[in-house]
């Protein structure tokens, strides 16, 4: 599977819970503008539809395709999501009662060629948080480096 696009902001800014590979529809414009590269998943977030049965991509950006004229897209559409039926019951659940957020992670074409979505059931992480997990791994930095040391004498 080659990786489209990634969101770094969601790894420093959510402590990720689990995660879940989604399908998503799209239309032709949108498939060739991804294969250019031109997805943005950095404002990207996941809610329950309207109908209140599926989930759906707001906020994410695909550029429009140049060839595409008349049949092009909305650059920022609301796009459903393809998830099983228990999926989206148990992430509208944890949503709702833990007052947590649903956040795209990566982008990535599966291997029959396929747009997949990975979305990550995640917590809001604070100040403190980012500081612990910015000094754990330094931490973990200086141990490699002084193993890496102590190998080469």
């Amino acid at each position: 599977s080659s990786t489209i696009s990634v969101n770094r902001q969601a790894r420093r800014n959510y402590e990720v819970l689990s995660t879940y590979d989604a399908g998503i529809c799209l239309l032709g414009s949108e498939i060739k503008a991804i294969r250019d590269g031109k997805m943005n998943l950095g404002d990207g977030y996941v809610r329950p539809d309207k109908t209140g049965r599926g989930m759906s991509l707001h906020g994410v950006h695909i550029g429009k395709h140049a060839t595409a004229a008349f049949f092009n897209h909305e650059e920022r559409r609301v796009r459903p999501l393809l998830l099983r039926k228990e999926e989206c019951k148990k992430l509208r659940r944890e949503i709702e009662t833990k007052g947590l957020t649903i956040v795209p992670l990566q982008a990535f074409f599966n291997d029959k060629n396929l747009v997949k979505v990975k979305v990550g059931l995640c917590r809001g992480k604070n100040v403190r948080d980012k500081r612990n997990t910015i000094k754990d791994r330094e931490a973990k930095r200086d141990a490699n480096r002084m193993i890496k040391s102590f190998r080469m004498n």
